[in-house]
């Protein structure tokens, strides 16, 4: 009993018996073991889905070009007892065949319903695929969007740069002109310190000679009205240019306001960016493991 049980060599896919004689079996050449030619096959499909091809009974390697066929000679004769019943078995016993077509038929219905199984994890994959492939395309186009929106915030930034760098030397220019101006209105007030009348004017000319009086008079009083009026002139000039300063300076407390606004946006947008790479990138690799 114990000799008979151990004689018995089964396919470890399909835990069958192996019939050298009347079935067709392969063996693997790596490690030599041998199953049914379907049930092989069967599992090197299964298999490459799993992207692992690996011998069911030790796990090494195999591929299925490394896969031979077995063939078998019988020197038995028909008393052989074992050749004999299986012929019994395959050719005589209705019975016995109906109960292996039966037998055939469950195992068709289970290869199906893998099979069916299979298609579906297939579909699902395909469809999670295409889910994935869309859901980059999204990031993507969110990211290039970020991108030209930097670049934009950037050109905007440069192009403001440009107009405080004008503005600075429009202000430098100015405060250069307000002091020239300064300096001019100094120099009259100095001059206009003796606050000269048409009468001093007449005083001070009685002392020079009696032929000049007329024209010294009159040279005086259009020096006097020139003096006056190019010190109004001044003062206008004065007033306009501090306004224009106090205009330019809150115009560049304005530009320096907007710029600092503008670093902070950009910052916001590079952190936004950097953390929409991460979440594609963690997303890519978590797709990857869940294909596996």
């Amino acid at each position: 009993m114990i000799g008979s049980t151990f004689a018995k060599t089964i396919c470890t896919i399909c835990y069958e018996d192996l019939k050298p004689i009347v079935e067709d079996l392969q063996s693997i050449s790596v490690c030599g073991h041998v199953f049914h030619e379907l049930c092989l096959q069967q599992w090197f499909e299964y298999s490459a889905s799993k992207r692992k091809n690996s011998c069911s009974v030790c796990k090494q390697t195999c591929y299925l070009n490394g896969v031979n066929r077995l063939y078998f000679q019988s020197i038995g004769d028909a008393s052989d007892p074992i050749v004999s019943q299986n012929a019994l078995n395959l050719g005589e016993d209705p019975g016995v065949l109906r109960r292996e077509v039966k037998r055939l038929e469950v195992k068709v219905e289970g290869l199906t319903s893998a099979l069916e199984r299979n298609q579906n994890d297939l579909k699902e994959l395909n469809e999670e695929l295409c889910l994935c492939k869309e859901q980059f395309k999204e990031e993507v186009a969110l990211k290039n969007e970020a991108l030209k929106q930097k670049a934009f915030i950037q050109q905007l930034l440069y192009s403001k740069s440009q107009d405080l760098d004008k503005s600075n030397l429009e202000s430098l220019r100015l405060q250069e002109r307000n002091m020239a101006l300064a300096k001019e209105l100094a120099a009259l007030k100095l001059v206009s310190d003796l606050n000269l009348d048409e009468e001093g004017v007449l005083k001070l000319d009685s002392f020079g000679n009696e032929a000049n009086n007329k024209d010294t008079i009159d040279i005086l009083k259009r020096s006097l009205v020139i003096r006056n009026k190019s010190y109004k002139e001044l003062m206008a000039k004065c007033n306009l240019l501090g306004r224009g300063e106090a205009r330019s300076v809150r115009k560049l407390e304005k530009a320096k306001g907007k710029i600092q606004k503008l670093k902070t946006r950009v910052q916001e947008l590079e952190t936004a960016n950097e953390v929409k790479d991460n979440e594609v990138l963690r997303a890519l690799i978590a797709s990857k493991k869940k294909n596996r």
